[in-house]
């Protein structure tokens, strides 16, 4: 059985948008489940040993307990892992500002749904839980909890992760078999807001396995989704060298890695430069300018390839310090399946 928490309304508001049941097939090779380390679980003993203690906790004793939460997805939101206090089915996160590039952090931890079965096959119900760190979309895990003989609240592990080329986990689908085995709809793309991108969702299975829960059914990879790509831009510093006639002139690496998803042939580097910091020589591809930015637009990298591509500038000696930032986009511009790594800011230093 399946619960789905009734969030408030802005809850919901930072949350992905209307889901599209499009499946697609699987393709080789595998690949391995995330699953946090667990404890190790007792099997069916002889008859004479004490009944498992019932983990099935209700939605209302969740929503005011304090769970241990493990560790949030590297490659998506960030939020507190360890025992987390919650409180109406909500725990605050503190708000820390990420480098360009790097995870955003939640505005909160909610849970989202629970389900009930015998995971570990003990003879009695563990509670699966769906967090969710969230703010415009974020991540989600879902984890299986018990109760010791003491009553208290322990975690199983990890079943599941929005990490990788997952990026979703549809509410309310996880389900627990009579066999012990966890499913869920899982997605290739989050929704935000308005967004319209059409998802893939696959059906896995996931089991407790020698302390940890690894995949056991359903595909292993998300197809190509004509409708979502991944890239990622990273760029070293603007360093500025000795004067010449009044200036200080350099040039600035900037990488452009796919990593996953469909390949568009071209790529679009927009530059955010602070003031009096000019293009330099002859060597730049045509150039659009708006009032605060310029762009270009260059061949991409191969499917699953990166590419490196240098740009000159230049910058009166009189002035020092400050950052260059450069913004990614597909063309034809596609959804980006991690939204967050699609700028880089360099920093502008100055040698003699």
């Amino acid at each position: 059985m399946t619960l789905a928490v009734s969030l408030p309304l802005g809850v919901y508001l930072l949350m992905r948008g209307p889901d599209s049941n499009r499946a697609g097939p699987a393709q080789p090779p595998p690949v391995a489940s995330p699953s946090s380390p667990v404890p190790s679980v007792s099997g069916t003993g002889p008859s004479t040993r004490p009944a498992a203690p019932d983990g099935h906790i209700t939605l209302a004793t969740l929503r005011e307990a304090t769970l241990y939460v493990p560790r949030w997805p590297a490659d998506n939101t960030q939020g507190p892992s360890g025992r987390v206090r919650f409180h109406n089915g909500s725990a605050p996160v503190e708000q820390r500002i990420p480098a360009t590039g790097q995870p955003p952090y939640g505005s909160s931890v909610v849970i989202l749904s629970v389900a009930y079965g015998d995971v570990d096959r003990d003879g009695a119900d563990e509670t699966v839980v769906e967090l969710g760190c969230l703010n415009e979309g974020g991540s989600k895990q879902l984890v299986a909890y018990d109760r010791d003989r003491a009553g208290h609240i322990v975690a199983v592990g990890q079943v599941a992760a929005t990490t990788g080329q997952v990026r979703d986990i549809r509410t309310g689908s996880a389900r627990v078999a009579a066999s012990g085995t966890v499913t869920a709809l899982v997605g290739d793309y989050q929704r935000c807001c308005d967004d319209q991108t059409p998802q893939t969702w696959q059906t896995r299975g996931y089991a407790l396995r020698h302390g940890r829960f690894e995949q056991v059914a359903g595909p292993t990879r998300m197809p190509v989704d004509p409708y979502v790509t991944e890239c990622r831009i990273t760029a070293g510093d603007l360093v500025l060298g000795p004067v010449t006639a009044g200036y200080r002139y350099g040039t600035l690496d900037v990488r452009v890695t796919h990593r996953w998803g469909v390949h568009t042939r071209q790529v679009t580097l927009w530059f955010y430069p602070p003031a009096g910091l000019e293009r330099a020589g002859t060597g730049w591809p045509p150039v659009t300018v708006e009032p605060t930015s310029f762009s270009v637009t260059v061949p991409a990298p191969a499917a699953g390839g990166s590419a490196d591509y240098t740009f000159a500038f230049r910058r009166a000696a009189t002035a020092g310090g400050g950052e260059l930032t450069v913004e990614l986009a597909t063309v034809p511009q596609k959804s980006e399946a991690i939204p967050w790594n699609n700028g880089a800011t360099a920093a502008i230093r100055t040698v003699n």
